[in-house]
């Protein structure tokens, strides 16, 4: 049952991509866009196992969750357990266009350790070319428009199309998961010296870069920090994955939700990525509004706060979503095997 932020809005639009329709018969052309987070290994998984896109490149930076010299080789290790190793991962920016402080320290340790889970060692490394050159590389030389799914701050993409405005008309659509629109924000401490409890990470470490982002007129959906509450990490969810891991990359979700597991058989935690990714593949678990929208740049305690304004930019934002079908489609994603004519691990 849909609730939560799709009743603070007062009405919802129906799904509908701008341009040209997509051939549900062709996978979408991908590339993910990451700060390496363990959330985001969660997303990139299930991305790797569906049949309905098609990952071209992965690209990490330093300004978010992960430091700069981990990401990179941590997602290149995912993608040996994932059984596609080839995938091209290039290191992008070190650093924030924007004045931002960073994610706790604590934080960042767990996720450049995977939160000690060991992953297997990726003899193909990543790839030379920066980020932000390889994503336009890949979007100027494609025969078919690209669609970037962003799951970090989106300085790559700010770079990318600061370099080579034209990578715009290539671009079919921008997944930016960021942002809080009613709900409060994420941000501990006080990162720029001041509370703020409005702004959310991934667009408060580099507000610039979202901003030029939503100036660029690529289209975009934007999945908010307060459609978390659709998916919560549930008991029961627990509980079907502990007994339905069929691949590495099931078992590693399992893995990965094990230690929240905590007194009186209660879990706490949430998916966001995975959440994002299942409703790129899936548009219709969803359900949208159009919102015009700015960033808040002025230093403050409301710096990096995504704002309503008649001046803002136009993107489709995500309201609610059914539930049920977000666990039932990750999961089984998650737990498809391969065909055999390949040496997969994750047919192992």
């Amino acid at each position: 049952m849909l609730k939560g932020i799709a009743l603070l809005f007062m009405f919802v639009c129906s799904f509908q991509l701008e341009g040209k329709s997509v051939d549900p018969s062709h996978p979408k052309l991908l590339i993910v866009d990451t700060d390496a987070d363990i959330d985001d290994m969660l997303a990139i998984l299930y991305l790797l196992k569906s049949p309905k896109v098609d990952i071209k490149a992965i690209t990490t930076m330093g300004d978010g969750m992960s430091r700069w010299e981990y990401g990179a080789q941590n997602i290149s290790n995912l993608l040996e357990l994932a059984g596609r190793s080839n995938i091209p991962v290039a290191y992008g920016a070190r650093k924030s266009l924007s004045p931002a402080g960073t994610y706790p320290p604590d934080s960042r340790n767990d996720v450049d350790d995977v939160v000690g889970i060991k992953l297997p060692y990726n003899p193909v490394r990543p790839v030379r070319v920066r980020g932000g050159d390889l994503i336009t590389d890949i979007v100027m030389n494609s025969p078919n428009k690209i669609t970037l799914f962003c799951i970090g701050p989106v300085t790559n993409i700010a770079i990318a199309i600061e370099k080579t405005p034209a990578i715009a008309q290539n671009i079919e659509r921008i997944y930016m998961v960021g942002g809080a629109i009613l709900s409060p924000g994420n941000i501990d401490g006080r990162p720029q010296g001041y509370k703020n409890r409005v702004a959310e990470y991934n667009i408060f470490l580099d507000a610039k870069a979202a901003q030029d982002v939503l100036d660029s007129g690529i289209p975009i959906t934007l999945i908010p920090w307060d459609v978390i509450e659709h998916a919560p990490l549930t008991k029961e969810f627990y509980e079907q994955v502990s007994e339905d891991r069929k691949t590495p990359s099931a078992n590693f979700l399992y893995e990965v939700i094990k230690p929240h597991l905590i007194a009186q058989g209660k879990v706490k935690g949430h998916f966001w990525d995975p959440l994002a990714a299942v409703i790129l593949t899936n548009p219709e678990i969803a359900t949208y509004r159009n919102l015009n929208l700015t960033i808040n740049l002025r230093q403050g305690p409301e710096y990096g706060r995504v704002m309503i304004s008649k001046q803002g930019q136009a993107v489709q934002v995500v309201t609610g979503v059914n539930s049920e079908a977000f666990y039932t489609i990750f999961l089984n994603t998650l737990n498809l095997v391969p065909p055999l004519k390949q040496n997969h691990n994750e047919s192992r």
